[in-house]
């Protein structure tokens, strides 16, 4: 399914336009890279012991090349088929008490983060030469906020915990799976946000000697809609000269200025970035110091 047509689903919500933003949905047809990408897993079977199961995903990249660093996604944007393969021995152990299967905890990896991305397989298909059975089914990403700007493999979980099902409804025992190389989907790259810094400046005219404060905000485009808020450090300038320093809290900050020269003063601030957002300085300040 396109980004468009998933985005379509959301509009109501006011998602589809910040994900636009995003590079998150607009891509239509099916690119070039998009496969299909299986892991084997040893699950262990309760009686029976450890099995190896196959699970593949079928799908488009679960995210474009690039993207911005600590943007929100929507649950449910990404969607994605699966298949469960079953040993034929698990099959004829539970025969007709189990028609399919999910997992609440399958996730993605990007990097150390986690997009959780729960599954079901309820539809089975026919065995295999090797008696194994398919199970098809269907995923998809529970909200989740993409990681600091860099470059990142997503891959399929290491871990997850199986659970069997009958027309849908979870019976009483699960199956712990474990994958030693779980296959990489895809790889994305993270991008920092802009920054906008705004600021004012009180009082605008003082006499020598005394304090100035200046106070503002930092923002980018999603510190307002689910996204890290903007953290670190900002310096005031006067001219190429610093008069000041401080720390954002909450994405807000608050700096005196002192010991400015009698004349008029053009301040500006200078935020100094952080993992997610990069530098930004904010419009100019004018200052007037009475002798």
């Amino acid at each position: 399914m396109s980004y468009a047509r998933i985005a379509s689903r959301v509009a109501v919500g006011g998602v589809a336009t910040a994900l636009a933003t995003a590079g998150l949905v607009g891509v239509t047809g099916t690119p070039a890279n998009a496969a299909t990408v299986t892991s084997t897993y040893v699950c262990t079977v309760p009686v029976l012991g450890d099995k190896t199961f196959a699970v593949s995903i079928d799908t488009p990249p679960l995210l474009p090349p690039s993207a911005p660093a600590g943007a929100p996604v929507a649950a449910g944007l990404l969607s994605f088929k699966s298949v469960l393969t079953v040993p034929g021995d698990v099959v004829a152990a539970f025969g007709s008490s189990v028609n399919g299967a999910k997992s609440d905890d399958f996730s993605a990896s990007i990097g150390t983060a986690s997009m959780s991305a729960p599954v079901k397989w309820d539809t089975p298909g026919a065995a295999n030469p090797d008696t194994s059975v398919p199970f098809s089914g269907t995923g998809a990403n529970a909200a989740f906020v993409l990681p600091a700007a860099g470059t990142y493999s997503i891959s399929m979980p290491k871990t997850f915990t199986l659970i069997p099902t009958k027309d849908g409804a979870a019976l009483p025992f699960t199956a712990p799976c474990t994958s030693a190389a779980p296959s990489q989907i895809a790889s994305i790259t993270l991008n920092k946000q802009d920054s906008k810094v705004k600021a004012k400046a009180a009082p605008k005219s003082v006499d020598k000697g005394s304090v100035v404060g200046v106070k503002g905000k930092v923002l980018n485009d999603f510190s307002k809609t689910g996204g890290p808020v903007p953290t670190g450090k900002v310096i005031i300038k006067d001219g190429k000269k610093k008069v000041g320093k401080g720390k954002l809290k909450n994405g807000k900050f608050v700096v005196k200025v002192k010991g400015l020269g009698v004349g008029s003063h053009s301040l500006t601030v200078l935020y100094k970035g952080d993992d997610y957002t990069n530098k930004g300085t904010s419009k100019a300040l004018k200052v007037t110091v009475h002798a």
